[in-house]
């Protein structure tokens, strides 16, 4: 079932909490998994604009937290907000915010991961870059790096080509073929110099890459707002967007299954391209650890003493 709530609640040491929480729930009392979600563009994408997707992950049997905001990008300062987030949850705030919203579920914090749409990853990155609090793991659709689609202004950016992230945690990358496309008379959502390739040269982690060959950036969102993120970003009217918000949670709960569970072949899942319901292409970089070594858990250069 899904329930939202916007939190108006204070944050970490009475301040605001920068973003406005969705909670999406499984029915019953039980402890489960968590994912703490920043939409599109910062957040600035609502979060009502995903709720297929979202419910999709939910009936996996995971609570997601979804954060959207109305301000502009700001991708340090709403990085730290991020952080900040993950410290409040960590302090067990999360629990009495769904009991608000009326939602029996228990969060498990020891099984927190943390995903991005878009430069929404631009923020969750940051955030794990201040600190990696609670995260055990990363997912990143479609991510995109910098402050514009253009690359030209680099003061924001969080990666710098040729260096690893600050922060190592096990890492899923979704993107799609039609990421780096751009319409006509605008610049690509996903620009390849600031999307999916930079980040997984960057990913520092143990790496899965899924690429859905006939997909665009903006099939994520619920059917009805596609036909709006069209006119920026190229999608395939041919294709079923169905289908691949189905794949989208398919793969993370595969993913995460594996790192929670210790299930070797849910990763081997992850690197046979037969094991999806939609074409794909895959490649990873495990960073020359074998799948038994592949552990939730996030380290930055902050926690290395």
């Amino acid at each position: 079932m899904l329930r939202t709530l916007a939190a108006v609640a204070a944050g970490v040491s009475g301040s605001d909490l920068g973003f406005n929480l969705h909670y999406s729930a499984p029915e019953g009392t039980e402890s489960f998994p968590v994912i703490l979600f920043v939409t599109g563009f910062s957040g600035l994408a609502p979060d009502f604009t995903y709720s297929d997707f979202v419910q999709k992950v939910t009936d996996k049997g995971y609570i997601v937290v979804g954060m959207d905001h109305v301000k502009a990008p700001n991708y340090p300062a709403q990085g730290a907000d991020f952080h900040n987030i993950m410290e409040w949850v960590k302090a067990g705030n999360l629990t009495a915010a769904l009991r608000d919203a009326n939602i029996d579920a228990n969060p498990d914090l020891d099984r927190v991961a943390v995903m991005g749409q878009s430069a929404g990853n631009h923020v969750v990155g940051q955030g794990l870059t201040d600190g990696c609090s609670l995260a055990k793991a990363q997912i990143m659709i479609d991510p995109v790096d910098g402050f514009d689609p253009f690359g030209m202004v680099h003061s924001e950016d969080l990666i710098t080509p040729g260096e690893k992230l600050k922060y190592t945690t096990p890492t899923l990358l979704l993107d799609n073929e039609l990421d780096p496309a751009h319409k006509l008379l605008f610049p690509a959502c996903a620009p390849a110099k600031l999307g999916a390739p930079r980040w997984f040269d960057a990913t520092a982690g143990p790496l899965f890459n899924v690429n859905a060959s006939k997909y665009g950036h903006v099939d994520c969102l619920n059917n009805f707002y596609i036909a709006a993120g069209k006119l920026l970003c190229p999608t395939d009217k041919t294709t079923d967007k169905d289908a691949y918000k189905a794949h989208l949670a398919a793969t993370i709960d595969t993913f995460l299954t594996g790192l929670y569970q210790g299930q070797e072949e849910a990763f081997e899942k992850l690197e046979d391209p037969s094991s999806f319901g939609v074409d794909v292409t895959l490649r990873q970089d495990l960073k020359g650890v074998s799948h038994t070594d592949i552990k939730p858990g996030c380290t930055n250069q902050a926690m290395i003493v």
